[in-house]
């Protein structure tokens, strides 16, 4: 695994962010190709090579997205749109990743330096993108820096030609890539604004629907992204990544049956592809994951998948993706249904993220067992101390992991009060938890935690019959996680009779 995949299976642990692109191509393939205007001025060859992997990278199908951009340059080795193309796949600024030193290897296979680069533009726009990306892959400054320094370039591209729709396209993502640490709702809101105008003029443009998707996949606003879900998944479905994105939109209106049915279908276009190239059909992975989810939203049985990835998890030499992937799977099947995780073999067990995930899940197994939930704390406490330094060596510029290893621990330490019979403190320090999740960045797809902490609450509050604060609490589970059948039960059990 490259350290900047390793890096994207790192940050699962807070958020679903770790999305997997397929190498190999389906003949006929349609991932939105058909929707592409961008000008150029190459062969034909080239261009039609070229506008594959334009699509392609709006679709974040990064892999498959870098080998057209490479059969562009091979078909015009001086098409410098072609190695543009290529860097960019190196830039995810939606989970807060960008391997810089890949990207300006491929820069230097076009000219050894920016200047020499930019004598290769075919004309003023293209020396504008050229312009842009030596910006975002600068050798100065931090990431975060770049990013803006390139959103202020894409801004000025985006004011000399308002009618580029790849320009609008990234320039709408330049803003969500600027919105550090999670989302922040007016950037978002921004970026809305900037790619609702090109909605209007290219409405099955991909890079249009996706990060109008991505800038609305939130509760409150998701409603506005239900337009851009019923067309995505028709203009790219031999895209794995545009058939799951859809399923954002269901989950954030918990529309689970129909989150269901977007990531069966995901995972059937990643199975071919998978097949096609002489490899098996995966049974983990981030699609894998939300279909998990939704199906425990809706009472169903997914004890069948997740133990078709176990059992790729926990094998002599695993690999951290599936055991990652096995740990997101049982948590939820461990909370949702009550079905508890056996431990995993010492190998998967040396994962450190993954283990803390599965420790947590031991704590609430254990939550009125005083001596349980210490033995997981410690453990937790012990493993958290590891996190900032895997963090800086595998994904440095992430910010969002740790808030929430902090929450995860934070939630142990209000559970250990309450199995020790401290009910006033215990319960005082569940709230502040829920309190505290409820003040970070909203989190597309499911919970970040196995258990949400206000559900939590909700149930201690329940049990201890204090019916119209229990309600409230599971109502404020809802608003933080639409749909969850474990709070509208307890809702429901909260409000009867009153």
């Amino acid at each position: 695994m490259t350290r900047l995949s390793l890096a994207a299976a790192l940050l699962a642990f807070a958020v679903p962010g770790a999305l997997h692109a397929q190498n190999a191509d389906t003949a006929g393939e349609r991932v939105g190709t058909e929707f592409m205007v961008f000008d150029t001025e190459a062969s034909e060859a080239a261009e039609a090579q070229f506008l594959r992997g334009l699509a392609l990278l709006h679709n974040f199908e990064y892999s498959r997205a870098a080998a057209a951009f490479r059969s562009a340059q091979e078909a015009d080795p001086d098409f410098a749109m072609a190695y543009w193309g290529e860097a960019m796949t190196y830039n995810h600024p939606l989970w807060e990743e960008q391997d810089r030193e890949a990207a300006r290897g491929i820069l230097a296979r076009l000219a050894p330096t920016a200047a020499d680069r930019a004598a290769k533009a075919a004309n003023a726009r293209e020396a504008a993108w050229l312009d842009a990306i030596e910006t975002l892959y600068a050798e100065e400054g931090t990431k975060e820096e770049r990013d803006l320094a390139y959103l202020a370039k894409m801004r000025a591209m985006l004011e000399r030609w308002p009618d580029d729709i790849d320009v609008r396209a990234f320039t709408g993502l330049a803003v969500l890539g600027s919105s550090h640490g999670g989302r922040q709702v007016p950037i978002y809101m921004e970026a809305a604004g900037i790619l609702e105008l090109g909605f209007m003029t290219h409405e099955q443009h991909p890079g249009i629907l996706h990060y109008l998707i991505h800038s609305y996949d939130d509760p409150v606003h998701a409603p506005l992204g239900e337009r851009m879900a019923e067309r995505y998944a028709t203009v790219a479905p031999d895209a794995g990544h545009a058939q799951h994105m859809i399923s954002h939109i269901f989950h954030a209106l918990a529309d689970w049956e129909a989150s269901e049915a977007a990531n069966i279908k995901a995972d059937a276009v990643v199975d071919r592809q998978r097949i096609a190239a002489g490899r098996a059909p995966a049974d983990c992975g981030h699609y894998n994951e939300w279909l998990v989810y939704a199906l425990l939203q809706q009472g169903k049985d997914a004890s069948e998948r997740v133990a078709a990835c176990r059992a790729a998890a926990d094998t002599d030499e695993p690999s951290y993706g599936p055991v990652r992937s096995y740990s997101v799977m049982a948590a939820w099947q461990a909370v949702d249904a009550g079905e508890w995780p056996e431990p995993l073999g010492e190998e998967a067990r040396a994962f450190l993220l993954p283990r803390l995930t599965l420790t947590h899940v031991e704590a609430l197994r254990g939550r009125d067992d005083p001596q349980a939930v210490e033995a997981a704390l410690a453990e937790m406490r012990a493993d958290a101390e590891a996190v900032p330094g895997l963090l800086a060596r595998m994904a440095p510029d992430d910010r969002t992991t740790m808030p929430w290893v902090e929450r995860a621990i934070a939630q142990v330490e209000a559970l250990a009060l309450l199995a020790a019979g401290d009910k006033k403190d215990g319960l005082a320090a569940l709230r502040a938890a829920a309190e505290a999740e409820s003040a970070l960045p909203t989190v597309f797809g499911p919970p970040a935690m196995p258990k949400p902490s206000w559900e939590l609450l909700g149930e201690e509050l329940l049990a201890s019959g204090r019916k119209a604060e229990a309600a409230d609490a599971f109502r404020k589970s809802l608003a933080f996680a639409p749909g969850r059948l474990l709070s509208l039960k307890g809702l429901e059990a909260a409000t009867s009779g009153t």
